[in-house]
């Protein structure tokens, strides 16, 4: 059980990583980011709402992340999160003839494919840090 509860920690610091550097990169470059989700589709008119509403969510899945007491909420919002970004990409590769990228630094160096590939392997870390997790509280429960 000792090398699942490591290997939880580590992908819940990937995701904390992650979750800083793009909140971070979207707070600074904040109106370029609101204003390339205005001219998405889909989004458009939320584009204000989402624009604060993203930055805002990675924060709050970092800061859960980091509290024992809020990792198990923290993993949920990093599957939840990775699904809609992942979802997002691959409807605007499949629909979207100009594919505007407001990513920053290494992530911006990505093609969409790989982007997708990046996002599919984060989705499957949360997923393997949520049944670990499980796993973790289980055994717990058993010992009791």
């Amino acid at each position: 059980m000792k090398y699942k509860s490591i290997i939880v920690d580590i992908i819940g610091y990937l995701f904390v990583l992650l979750f800083l550097y793009t909140a971070a990169n979207k707070i600074w470059r904040f109106h370029n980011f609101e204003w390339v989700l205005s001219t998405l589709p889909v989004i458009g008119r939320l584009s204000k709402l989402i624009a604060f509403a993203v930055p805002t969510a990675e924060l709050l899945t970092t800061a859960l992340l980091l509290s024992p007491v809020g990792r198990k909420v923290g993993l949920l919002f990093s599957l939840l999160l990775m699904l809609i970004f992942t979802g997002y990409l691959l409807f605007m590769v499949m629909y979207t003839n100009d594919l505007p990228c407001n990513c920053g630094g290494v992530i911006s160096k990505l093609s969409w494919k790989q982007h997708i590939i990046f996002n599919l392997v984060f989705l499957i870390l949360s997923i393997i840090a949520i049944r670990f997790d499980q796993d973790i509280a289980r055994a717990k429960q058993a010992k009791r």
